[in-house]
């Protein structure tokens, strides 16, 4: 009963914070895009009248499937990189002195010149003896935002974590882009190998919604160098198959179907660099994802070829909320220690209420 009860009264202080605007609001995300594109495609009006007053008909159509594309292409960073909201997202980071955790601030240079900022949670006295989680984030807000989600697994858990922001997120330098993203994984992963303090043998990632496509490029391209030691495991939540998959889920026009991937100027194709990752992966998928379907947590746990992968269904989680659900914590605790001993395989599929 005390821990239903403090359950519930995590999730109310988590959707008071919701609605008080520490994290972004969809609706004016939504907004903000919305009038984005009336702009663009304004001007672009303006612009296909102008043609067919010069040049005619098939001019005109020409210009207008080009203009389309090339206009669909530049607003793409603006529909997947958030990192303006909620408004003060770039001038307020909550500490993790909230939460009484022990921390250091760190700042990470990238191989590009961009300082990412940074927070390590630590164990205490037991720092070198707990495993090690790099927290990859969704695509708004920053790092303080997720305080409360790492609160939870620092107790639960009893591990380390490394919770950084994205260039162009919260206080780092720089602007977001896919390729920007994967530069910065690759510079946290390398600064989390250089501290001794910390034990080396049992570093895992974990990815939520975009961060799950960061992290799988991460660890599919460690798997490729055959980078050592081995990532402890893999942790993604509410991730998508890609980028052109998730074009086609939320607008649902049949002209995306033909859409050559030369107009996709991010792709994040995890459902392609899944398939090279052989460490322990736990997928954890809310049901009532809003956002991403759950068919593409199915389709990846799928297309793993790793060994140990299992996949958990929690029936009550939402897009930003499955971590409040039932035994969430609890499940990601008990994966560890199975990965601890690797001679009995791991159920492939659980479901929770």
């Amino acid at each position: 009963m005390y821990r239903s009860l403090s359950q519930s009264c995590l999730r109310n202080k988590y959707h008071l914070l919701t609605n008080s605007g520490l994290i972004y609001n969809n609706r004016l995300v939504l907004s903000n895009i919305i009038h984005e594109i009336s702009l663009v495609f304004g001007l672009s009006l303006f612009l296909f009248y102008l043609f067919y007053q010069l040049f005619g008909n098939f001019v005109l159509i020409l210009f207008i499937i080009c203009g389309i594309l090339s206009s669909l292409y530049g607003l793409q960073d603006m529909l997947l990189f958030q990192p303006n909201e909620p408004d003060t997202a770039r001038t307020i980071v909550q500490t993790p002195d909230l939460f009484h955790m022990e921390y250091e601030i760190v700042t990470i240079e990238t191989a590009d010149k961009e300082k990412l900022h940074g927070y390590l949670l630590t164990q205490m006295q037991r720092t070198n003896e707990c495993a090690t989680l790099v927290f990859f984030h969704g695509n708004a807000g920053n790092i303080g935002h997720r305080l409360h989600n790492a609160h939870l697994l620092y107790q639960a858990c009893n591990i380390n974590i490394l919770l950084f922001d994205y260039r162009g997120y919260g206080r780092s330098t720089g602007t977001p882009s896919e390729t920007g993203l994967y530069i910065d994984a690759q510079a946290v992963y390398d600064y989390i190998r250089t501290r001794t303090d910390l034990n080396q043998e049992k570093i895992f990632i974990f990815g939520r919604s975009l961060g799950g496509a960061v992290a799988l490029h991460l660890a599919s391209h460690l798997a490729e160098t055959e980078a050592t030691p081995p990532l402890y495991c893999v942790i993604v939540e509410n991730t998508f198959t890609s980028i052109p998959g998730m074009a086609k889920r939320l607008f649902q026009v049949f002209i995306l179907d033909y859409i050559p991937s030369c107009y996709y100027k991010n792709m994040f194709s995890s459902i392609t660099k899944i398939r090279h990752i052989k460490v322990p992966v736990l997928f954890l998928s809310g049901e009532q994802d809003e956002l991403v379907p759950p068919q593409m947590m199915q389709k990846l746990h799928e297309e793993c070829t790793s060994s140990k992968k299992q996949l958990i269904v929690f029936s009550d989680g939402q897009h930003n909320t499955t971590w409040l659900s039932r035994n969430y914590a609890t499940q990601i605790n008990k994966f560890l220690v199975e990965c601890s001993t690797l001679s009995e395989p791991i159920s492939t599929s659980t479901g929770f209420n």
